[in-house]
């Protein structure tokens, strides 16, 4: 006995299914052209050269809005937009989104501007000049020095006499031209050291000599650190006690990398906030 459903179909004949939608074809072409446009446009901003002056602020607004741009292109990848679920495309795009903005982080960390020389502006100054200012009635000159025939370290040392005038401290007006034993690039600081001139050839070449560690010479590297620049510290028995000598030799690739001086500074530091009370001790003899 046939059903209703069967005596229908033997009376009209067979109900024809409804034809499915086509499934959509796979896209065959990883970008579109707005994609690609985008794409060009993120190549041309990385390719931009930065100008002198403000290059780390440039380089970090320059990678940042390269991932900008990037960020539509990286999510039309096949493999984000061919995933099988909501939850698959949504961890696809979240990690494929941190991936470009890490390699954008990566890039502008491994291309961060070296720090050089320059004139320095009024907001460097001001930086230069504080901790200058913080010592009260200094003890000791400052006198300024740079090699024969060299010209532009000699422009620079000069540039930093009315640095120190402005200040407060008692500098020289004049730039001396000196050949050093040792000569040192970068800014070097020089105090008096204890070794007599006929002893030092009994010195073995990676020996030094104790100096003293005043506070004029910690405030005169913190201004220098408070514009980008590491000096470093030399000693000589000529250089009176009373007096600080800065070098300015040739420049350093990179002048705020650490040096010697950097690392003495750090321990003393590391010391007076490990061992206050010995500090207090010392100030009370």
């Amino acid at each position: 006995m046939l059903n209703r459903r069967q005596r229908r179909e033997e009376k009209f004949g067979k109900t024809p299914e409804p034809p499915k939608p086509p499934s959509p074809a796979p896209p065959t072409k990883l970008l579109d052209t707005k994609d690609t446009v985008l794409l060009g446009l993120a190549v041309v901003m990385w390719l931009i050269p930065l100008p002198s002056g403000g290059e780390a602020a440039t380089l970090c607004i320059r990678m940042g809005l390269v991932a900008i741009v990037l960020t539509h292109p990286v999510l039309q990848m096949p493999w984000i937009v061919r995933a099988k679920s909501h939850v698959r495309r949504t961890i696809f795009a979240a990690l494929s989104i941190a991936t470009l903005f890490a390699l954008a982080g990566v890039y502008t960390w491994r291309m961060w501007p070296h720090a050089h020389r320059h004139s320095l502006s009024k907001t460097e100054r001001e930086k230069f000049e504080k901790p200058l200012k913080q010592l009260k009635q200094p003890q000791m000159s400052v006198h300024l020095y740079c090699a024969p025939n060299d010209e532009v370290d000699c422009v620079y040392a000069a540039d930093l006499i009315p640095l120190f005038g402005e200040a407060g401290w008692d500098v020289s007006g004049t730039v001396e031209r000196i050949t050093l034993g040792r000569p040192k690039p970068g800014i070097v600081i020089g105090l008096h050291g204890t070794v007599k001139p006929e002893d030092e050839p009994t010195l073995k070449w990676n020996e030094g000599e104790w100096t003293k560690w005043t506070p004029e010479e910690e405030h005169v590297r913190q201004a220098f650190v408070n514009v980008g620049i590491e000096p470093d510290s030399a000693s000589g028995y000529v250089i009176p006690e009373n007096q600080i000598n800065i070098y300015v030799g040739h420049e350093r690739e990179d002048e705020s990398d650490p040096t010697d001086m950097t690392r003495m500074a750090e321990n003393i530091e590391r010391g007076k906030r490990e061992h206050p009370e010995t500090l207090k001790r010392q100030g009370a003899k």
